[in-house]
């Protein structure tokens, strides 16, 4: 049962969200721009066309903002169905409960689309900003790269079209909210055509290196990316960090602008960007009101057949970033130094397959299952294997996983955020104790109440892994509340608001700005008419 203070401080979010949604959207136009919508399209049985809506936290905190505006979502036709909605130059309306979005989508040519996504978007700038190339191997940037920087630039400016078609035709300002590192181009786009009452705020969702690794770029692809991010008013990332990293790259890169460090700006062409940091989460009382379902509740009685007495579980994606062979390794050098734990300690591994058409991912997910092999082969007998390994995308039987688990192990080499941590400590019925890369974005929130551990140390994961399994119950008991309050107090619904505060913000400021214009305007004009030199 979801408990009754959690959901009293939804509700305190949810109505802060509301206040602030009513005083900066009310009369203001919503433009949300992403690559992937927030709904996918696509032909029944019977030829017609049937929307699908999407997972994530985005649209969930999106939708809370419906009712003060029906926002328009633009995204990339994907589907078939997509398409159809695009090439006749539609846009839909998707209703469900209190979601209601107006969707546009921007249909490229497939094989423009091929190059802007899995030339540039995932190989070249997913890789790059999750530290993931091999530098003295990759990135090689030949000519087919160059080609297909062109068409990451077209589709991009296809985005910025389709925009500023919404911009003109709305008699309100407008606030447009450009999502993640498939649009870095749009803001230059935009900004010489944006009426001055219009906002641009972009939000990253993936990590920001440092200069070094982004000196790995081209210097003219490099340029491009940071200078048209300077066009947006607001720019978020999800950690400090993340923001610092980029007025650092903004100070190496960008000489002729200015960075002011204390106040998180950058000024260039006259224009500044206010950078912030907003972590975001999870919908806590979504969340929670699905693991109480009796759909998790079956998968949980399932999964009792896996469990030892001491269970340890992990979920992610099968790229190599989630660093899950490392993992593995850390568990196999438990199970060598600790004998004791054989036959008593279990590790579950949810496993969901991503962009197995990328060479990189495909070899990644063949070193997991060795790595499994080996160990189950080394370890295991005919009456306990020491790994079971569930690969597939299901999130409700994920959730289940995590409720029963006694360590929630999350060792990314780097993660934006990594929402798995916050799920996992917030439906956990174990006290579960989470292990936690230093290199995940979630660390800046729940590293005081986690084991904290480098990414690359194997021997160091094995040594907190043995620490939670020693772990006193009352200690993990006061580990798992510190983390759930801290969870609920920042979850979705504040990631949004702090965002819309800060655009309000701007507002008030452009305002007060505007009214000191005036003042000056005519100031000056009394100062002429005192010296006489004012019209007839």
């Amino acid at each position: 049962m979801i408990s009754s203070a959690i959901m009293s401080i939804a509700e305190q979010h949810r109505a802060k969200l509301d206040v602030i949604s009513e005083q900066v959207l009310n009369d203001r136009n919503l433009i949300i721009a992403s690559n992937r919508g927030p709904v996918e399209y696509h032909k029944n049985g019977k030829g017609e066309i049937e929307g699908q809506r999407g997972p994530g936290g985005v649209v969930t905190a999106m939708s809370a903002v419906s009712q003060f505006a029906n926002p328009t979502w633009i995204a990339s036709a994907i589907t078939d169905g997509d398409r159809e909605i695009a090439d006749g130059d539609k846009s839909v309306q998707w209703t469900r409960g209190d979601q209601q979005f107006r969707i546009r989508f921007v249909s490229s040519d497939p094989e423009q689309y091929h190059q802007f996504y899995n030339v540039i978007s995932n190989p070249i700038l997913w890789f790059l900003q999750h530290y993931m190339w091999d530098a003295p191997r990759t990135p090689n940037i030949t000519e087919d790269t160059r080609k297909a920087w062109q068409a990451y630039d077209a589709v991009n400016s296809s985005f910025a079209d389709i925009i500023l078609d919404e911009v003109s035709r709305s008699s309100k300002p407008s606030i447009i909210m450009l999502q993640d590192y498939q649009l870095y181009l749009v803001a230059e786009k935009l900004r010489p055509q944006l009426p001055n009452d219009a906002v641009l705020s972009h939000f990253i969702h993936i990590p920001w290196p440092g200069p070094d690794y982004w000196s790995l770029l081209p210097n003219p692809m490099r340029r491009q990316i940071i200078s048209s991010l300077c066009n947006c008013d607001i720019l978020g990332f999800h950690t400090r960090l993340y923001q610092r990293n980029f007025l650092r790259v903004c100070q190496e890169f960008l000489p002729e602008a200015t960075i002011n460090m204390r106040e998180k700006t950058v000024t260039l062409n006259d224009h500044t960007v206010q950078t912030a940091a907003y972590p975001i989460s999870i919908d806590v009382g979504g969340i929670l009101e699905l693991a109480d379902s009796d759909e998790v509740r079956n998968y949980r009685q399932r999964l009792r057949a896996f469990i030892g007495d001491q269970t340890i579980v992990r979920i992610d994606r099968v790229e190599p970033s989630k660093n899950i062979v490392r993992g593995f390794q850390a568990f196999e050098t438990l199970l060598e130094k600790y004998p004791e734990y054989r036959g008593r300690v279990k590790f579950l591994a949810f496993l969901v397959p991503s962009r197995l058409g990328v060479e990189q991912y495909q070899r990644y997910l063949e070193e997991i299952m060795i790595a499994v092999g080996w160990i189950n082969t080394k370890y295991g007998d005919s009456d306990w294997q020491p790994v079971e390994l569930f690969v597939g995308d299901n999130y409700q039987r994920g959730i289940a996983a995590m409720q029963i688990a006694d360590i929630l192990l999350v060792n990314p080499i780097i993660d934006g955020m990594n929402l798995v941590a916050k799920e996992g400590v917030t439906v956990s019925q174990n006290n579960a104790v989470l292990i936690l890369s230093e290199r995940a974005g979630a660390v800046e929130q729940l590293g005081d109440g986690a084991l904290v551990v480098s990414p690359s140390d194997v021997v160091g994961t094995m040594e907190s892994l043995h620490e939670a399994l020693q772990m006193p119950l009352d200690e993990r008991q006061r580990r798992a509340e510190w983390l759930r309050q801290v969870v609920v107090r920042e979850d979705v619904t504040m990631w949004l608001f702090d965002q819309l505060y800060d655009i309000q913000r701007l507002l008030t400021k452009r305002q007060e700005e505007s009214k000191d214009s005036l003042t000056l305007d005519n100031d000056l004009q009394n100062d002429r008419v005192d010296n006489g030199v004012a019209a007839d």
